[in-house]
């Protein structure tokens, strides 16, 4: 709890992971000895703010997680199947919270990620309570140009007025839902790719806090050699 607020996170790991290139979906890929959704979970379980954490998992994974990763992880109060499209997880995820807990801080993460710090999960909280929306950003380092569609430089985009988004993005349960249900009813899914995009589309303001260079999302076997070293570093 924080404050006066429960703290809920939903943390998304339906997807099949096809750019990984492999047969197990890449949230269940291991490194370290751990599988990847298992460390993601192990940081939002630390922080003694988060009240419960409610997994969505692609429906033919349910049986393996409960069996192999939430058995031991009691702050994981659901397991619950996904939908065709992340909006479509998350969403599952924000209509299995309890009518008794919909006074909450919600924390949507990707399942992924498992390199938020504990500084940057409690910015989030703090944020979201403050603010309502907020969305973690860091900069770019690599020179950005806009590409017409075939494939000629149109113009070199001034990189500073740009940022690159991370999750756990954080919002008031009343304006995440609310959002959501708009969305879904006007069939936006392919023209949002995060929350805080959804947020955005209906008009609340999204606080940008600081996020993390290390808190990658593992999509790509690249990503996996670095999260290796990310994961002895840490």
């Amino acid at each position: 709890m924080y404050k006066d607020k429960n703290v809920i996170v939903i943390i998304v790991a339906a997807g099949r992971g096809k750019r990984m290139g492999s047969e197990i979906p890449k949230q269940y890929l291991v490194i370290d000895d751990k599988i990847i959704l298992d460390k993601t979970i192990e940081q939002f379980e630390k922080n003694s703010k988060i009240d419960n954490i409610i997994l969505v998992v692609n429906d033919e994974d349910i049986e393996f997680v409960k069996k192999n990763i939430t058995y031991e992880r009691p702050s994981v109060s659901k397991v619950i199947a996904g939908g065709v499209e992340r909006i479509n997880s998350v969403y599952n995820g924000l209509l299995s919270i309890e009518e008794d807990m919909q006074d909450s801080i919600v924390l949507i993460h990707d399942g992924v990620r498992p390199f938020a710090s504990q500084k940057l999960i409690n910015n989030c909280i703090e944020s979201s309570y403050e603010h309502g929306a907020c969305v973690p950003v860091i900069d770019l380092v690599d020179t950005v140009k806009q590409v017409t569609k075939d494939n000629m430089v149109k113009k070199t985009i001034d990189r500073s007025k740009y940022k690159a988004v991370q999750t756990p993005q954080g919002f008031s349960y009343e304006t995440i839902k609310k959002c959501y249900d708009l969305a879904l009813e006007n069939n936006l899914s392919t023209l949002v790719t995060d929350d805080s995009s959804i947020v955005e589309h209906y008009g609340y303001s999204v606080k940008a806090i600081p996020g993390l260079q290390k808190n990658i999302k593992i999509t790509t076997q690249f990503d996996l050699r670095v999260a290796e070293l990310i994961s002895r570093m840490v």
